[in-house]
């Protein structure tokens, strides 16, 4: 079994994932959600800068 992974994200596409957690995150610091939202956005957040900058 061979897991070879290649680079699947162009500019637009990382740009957009920065700019969607960004935007979690800012809901999240001006308590725009509230409960278990705020950490289902700010996982989600963590998830989408981590694959932004490994462009996996």
């Amino acid at each position: 079994m061979n897991l070879d992974w290649e680079k699947n994200l162009g500019t637009t596409d990382r740009i957009i994932r920065i700019a969607f957690g960004a935007t979690l995150l800012a809901l999240v610091m001006t308590k725009s959600v509230a409960g278990w939202w705020v950490t289902g956005a700010v996982v989600l957040a963590i998830f989408q800068f981590i694959e932004a900058f490994f462009a996996y």
